[in-house]
């Protein structure tokens, strides 16, 4: 990591099982497991803002990463990005052209609090959220997001100029309408799967706690979704922007049969949040027979310390398709405490790595 928010220059080595992290707060652990997560997706879990990523004073920053899988194949990953927002990404020194060509390569899931907004945020955080479990699991699913975003996109510049030929709606209708069909008709599939593993992962963690997820599911015959466009296009055309589609969707997650987002306590969001996110790690290793690195930050943030043990040692019970659990990374301010609460007991190869608080390992 170079010029990376608060790291100079600073290389670091995982163990294959668990690493912990440590150091105050501003130290820069964090910082580790956003390039972790940008050399896998492309992009910070913590910010759309190019320029806080690069380290004050810097005009860019160089992040690179050697991967290596189960089975010994090697990728190694670099990351350049200036402050104009610049950026030009390598797998294996070849430059890529577009991100979705790194997706699936390198697969990372993060529990962090900076994502709290999945369950207590707008319908929006939960959509984008299940479109990139689902991109990272299916190209296809990818595909058909693309198009069916640049197409609404199309649709909805039409909408909002007077000065454009509406008529050539029609031509747009058809189009978001066969994209649209695709993605619900997808969506409603692999939510379901996932609902199978996350009630299955809840009850494992907890017989008496009753969690579920449910999507309201729409049409997936394309006559129909043209029907509804063509119905709504008045309205469409006053506001500016089109009022029906995938783009459109929720997913509810309930507690004790009641809507997390609006009754649930911060102790509920945090838990729910953590199983969500182990469902979405063993969902996303079965659906590419890869195992994700697990990139755990600051969890006494976000679970009390007992909850917190649970959590990490039913972590440490997941099998991937080698039968062996996952690389796990944590962040955390106090490594006595983990060790005098008798974190981790018995798990082997623990690696440990303290930052000083100028991001130095």
């Amino acid at each position: 990591m170079i010029s990376f928010r608060n790291h100079q220059k600073t290389s670091i080595d995982f163990d294959s099982g668990l690493t912990i992290i440590w150091g105050k707060n501003g130290s820069g652990k964090t910082s580790i497991l956003e390039a972790i997560h940008g050399l896998s997706i492309g992009k910070s879990f913590k910010t759309n803002n190019k320029k806080e990523l690069i380290k004050d004073g810097s005009e860019r920053f160089f992040l690179k990463g050697v991967f290596k899988s189960e089975n010994n194949n090697k990728n190694t990953v670099s990351f350049f990005q200036d402050q104009f927002g610049n950026k030009k990404i390598n797998i294996n020194k070849k430059e890529i052209t577009k991100r979705k060509e790194l997706l699936g390569l390198n697969n990372v899931v993060v529990f962090s609090p900076e994502e709290d907004e999945i369950t207590k945020g707008p319908a929006s955080e939960r959509r984008k959220y299940f479109n990139r479990v689902f991109s990272i699991c299916s190209p296809e699913y990818l595909n058909n997001l693309l198009l069916y975003n640049k197409t609404l996109k199309q649709r909805n510049f039409l909408l909002k100029n007077k000065n454009q030929k509406r008529n050539y709606l029609n031509i747009w209708n058809e189009a978001l309408s066969l994209f649209g069909q695709k993605i619900w008709s997808e969506r409603k599939k692999e939510i379901e799967k996932i609902r199978g593993v996350f009630k299955k992962t809840t009850k494992s963690f907890d017989g008496n706690l009753n969690l579920d997820i449910k999507y309201k599911t729409k049409t997936t015959d394309k006559n129909e979704i043209i029907k509804e466009l063509n119905k709504n296009q008045k309205t469409d055309i006053k506001k500016g922007f089109t009022s029906f589609g995938p783009h459109r969707d929720d997913v509810l997650f309930f507690w004790e049969n009641k809507i997390i987002r609006k009754h649930g306590s911060q102790g509920e969001h945090k838990l729910f949040l953590a199983l969500l996110k182990i469902t979405e790690h063993i969902y996303i290793s079965k659906k590419t027979k890869k195992t994700p690195v697990f990139l755990i930050d600051d969890i006494f943030a976000s679970l009390d310390k007992e909850r917190s043990k649970k959590i990490l040692n039913f972590v440490g019970e997941i099998r991937g398709p080698g039968n062996c659990p996952p690389q796990t990374i944590i962040t955390t301010t106090d490594i006595v405490d983990i060790e005098k609460q008798k974190f981790f007991n018995g798990t082997r190869n623990i690696k440990k790595h303290q930052l000083k608080q100028n991001g130095t390992a």
